[in-house]
């Protein structure tokens, strides 16, 4: 085994005995570094209220603190050195092989026949030295991902290259290593790579319109609901730190005059939820292209990160047109090709799912050209939706709404505190819900696609393959059989589907020719 460190990598010296183990730069440490500090970060929500609790006593004592942040970056560090230490890959013909792990030694093996996508990623730690990483996606196991970290640039674009040559002709037994073990980019690639065509951009406005559009408060909010009263008491205390008794206006200060406060701090927090979502938005696809070629989209993007995805065109399960309230108002329109379900994909690059092509707040025209390369002949933006049942409002009425209704009611019958007029607002809002959710779906079906419409403020709107469908289910109820009416749950690739409470002939007749066509033409779903 080859254990020598490659500190200053080149092509040559990393494909010199390309049968033996290699290590990768020490760069490979900055990437661990990072993983790490990211899983921290995911963690330390868990310890805000730790922090509230201790906050007067890290302030009395800020050695305390120092200490902690002194053994965290230690322990990052000693175990980021580490797993550079045991990070090995090989690289043979048609293959690619990776160790890694320290307590849980993982030892991957992936043929480059079985690799889905390829990802290459710049984080600005590699960009400075022109390096990169790369997660490959086999579509399989989770046990079946693999990346290869800190390796030129240079050297990473021409194994995508050699790889996705290798996938589209693998009748075709010749390496791109020659015979003095160094790894060559030959003719048919340098035309494979040639034949890019850039399909879309997004500028700096369209990530703009993208942040303030895709906006996602009211998840920080749910999520912040555990700890409202330890954050107002923290903010109450700091308050009267600066001499201002906040109990004090809301005791002597008119009502009107504390609503214009409260609206105030509503916009204030809604204003600075929205600014960090454009700013997101804009580090996420800073850059953003799509380039085509005749079998895959390439998407490109990041700021701080850049990050490279092929998406073959005949893996691609699944388009979804997705519309929240405000991209209906400003004619945009969210364009996601999925692959693989997500939960399979989200092991890759640390998180970052591959098993989606995003392009943010395009206009339709542009939308229906790219799902047009795609699937062809597609009609997914004229199509005229068949409803669902009613029976779906009173279904969820009675089983939701009511109950919900009647605890209320209960309690606000025995507690004073509570006005009789909560339970009926609530019975309205979420009757309206109901409503506006039953409104939204729909389904329709051609010879060649089935279309399914969801959503309640917004819109989203599905194109589903029928020969890519893998399984398709169709269930009643006691209540529904007696209604005449059933539902239907498509499954491919990308995840599960579901039009609920259809009539039961139609729902029948989509079953059956579902499965006909799958049987009659057999065409791989990959």
């Amino acid at each position: 085994m080859d254990n020598s460190s490659v500190p200053q990598q080149t092509i040559d010296t990393i494909t010199e005995n390309n049968n033996r183990w290699h290590r990768v730069s020490p760069l490979a440490i900055l990437y661990y570094i990072e993983k790490l500090f990211v899983i921290l970060l995911n963690n330390i929500f868990y310890m805000l209220p730790a922090l509230f609790v201790l906050w007067d006593k890290i302030q009395a004592n800020p050695w305390i603190a120092a200490s902690i942040i002194g053994v965290l970056l230690s322990i990052i560090t000693f175990f980021s050195i580490w797993s550079f230490v045991v990070f090995r890959y090989r690289l043979s013909e048609g293959t690619v092989e990776v160790k890694s792990g320290i307590f849980s030694k993982k030892h991957v093996n992936l043929p480059f026949n079985r690799i889905q996508n390829v990802k290459i990623e710049q984080p600005f730690y590699y960009r400075i030295f022109n390096f990169s990483s790369m997660a490959f996606d086999s579509g399989g196991s989770l046990n079946q991902e693999a990346r290869l970290i800190a390796l030129p640039l240079s050297f990473a674009k021409t194994l995508q290259i050699e790889i996705n040559e290798y996938k589209s002709n693998s009748t075709n037994t010749v390496s791109s290593f020659d015979v003095n073990n160094e790894y060559q980019l030959d003719s048919d690639n340098s035309t494979a790579a040639s034949d890019e065509v850039v399909e879309n951009t997004r500028s700096i406005g369209d990530l703009i319109l993208h942040g303030i559009t895709s906006n996602r408060l009211y998840i920080l909010l749910a999520a912040l609901a555990p700890f409202v009263d330890d954050i107002f008491s923290f903010a109450g205390e700091k308050l009267e730190g600066m001499g201002i008794d906040i109990q004090a206006h809301l005791d002597n200060d008119p009502a009107w005059q504390i609503g214009v406060w409260a609206i105030s701090l509503l916009l204030l927090v809604i204003g600075l939820m929205t600014l960090l979502s454009i700013i997101g938005a804009i580090i996420m696809f800073y850059g953003y292209t799509l380039s085509r070629t005749h079998d895959k989209y390439i998407r490109r993007s990041g700021l701080i990160t850049k990050h490279e995805v092929s998406v073959p065109l005949s893996r691609i399960q699944i388009a979804l047109m997705k519309q929240d309230l405000l991209d209906i108002v400003f004619g945009r329109i969210n364009l996601r090709l999925d692959q693989l379900n997500a939960q399979i994909s989200s092991v890759n690059a640390g998180g970052n799912d591959t098993s989606k092509l995003l392009v943010p707040s395009v206009f339709a025209y542009e939308c229906r050209d790219i799902i047009e390369h795609v699937f062809p002949s597609h009609n997914l933006h004229n199509t005229d939706f068949m409803a669902i049942s009613k029976r779906f409002i009173i279904r969820y009425v009675s089983f939701i709404v009511i109950p919900i209704t009647g605890v209320l009611s209960y309690s606000s019958y025995y507690n004073e505190g509570l006005s009789p007029m909560v339970p009926i607002a609530v019975f309205f809002v979420l009757a309206v819900l109901v409503y506006g959710r039953w409104l939204r779906w729909g389904y329709q079906i051609n010879e060649t696609y089935l279309y399914i419409q969801k959503g309640l403020l917004g819109r989203d709107k599905y194109c589903l393959p029928i020969t890519k469908i893998q399984k398709i289910t169709f269930s009643q109820s006691y209540f529904m059989e007696q209604n005449k009416l059933a539902s239907l749950k498509i499954y491919l690739a990308s995840g599960s589907y579901h039009i609920p409470m259809i009539d039961q002939d139609h729902a029948k007749t989509i079953y059956d020719y579902v499965l006909y066509k799958v049987e009659s033409e057999a065409k791989a779903w990959m």
